[in-house]
């Protein structure tokens, strides 16, 4: 059985969805950023990705607000190093958690896009990793502001 489940696996990342192919973009801007040295070229960048994901995504804005609220609520909860990754943790696994009882491609879609993100972001290290998890906020935020825009019957 887990031969199959590999299968399926690697049957869908062999064709990538306009969604999945904006997330590898968003990826490599995430990996591209010194943190020392970003500008708003960057910020920039990820309103664009942010703006064109928004627009893509069909999930429902109910859904995508308890993603994005989970994230948010972290802000407030994080203290170091190690409390962001148990809490990007916890993030994943929700979102994870909802593509596996959904069934839902799309969702699936997202989910795996923002966990390569989130993975970045907790890679980062002691020092970084506020400052990637702000920038990553931002762009959340953003993507859902767009997704609202463009949906506004999705709620």
């Amino acid at each position: 059985m887990p031969e199959n489940r590999n299968n399926q696996h690697s049957t869908a990342h062999q064709t990538s969805s306009p969604l999945q192919k904006l997330f590898e973009t968003v990826e490599r801007v995430f990996k591209g950023i010194d943190i020392k040295n970003i500008d708003g070229s960057v910020y920039n960048q990820l309103n664009t990705y942010a703006h064109d994901i928004g627009k893509e995504l069909s999930l429902n804005s109910s859904k995508l607000r308890k993603f994005y609220n989970h994230i948010k609520k972290l802000e407030m909860e994080i203290s170091d190093h190690n409390s962001i990754v148990r809490k990007l943790n916890k993030f994943i696994a929700i979102m994870m958690y909802d593509v596996g009882r959904e069934n839902n491609e799309e969702l699936k879609n997202f989910a795996l896009g923002m966990k390569k993100l989130v993975d970045l972001v907790k890679s980062s290290n002691e020092h970084e990793i506020k400052k990637f998890y702000n920038i990553f906020l931002d762009f959340f935020e953003s993507l859902v502001a767009y997704h609202r825009y463009y949906h506004p019957e999705r709620s």
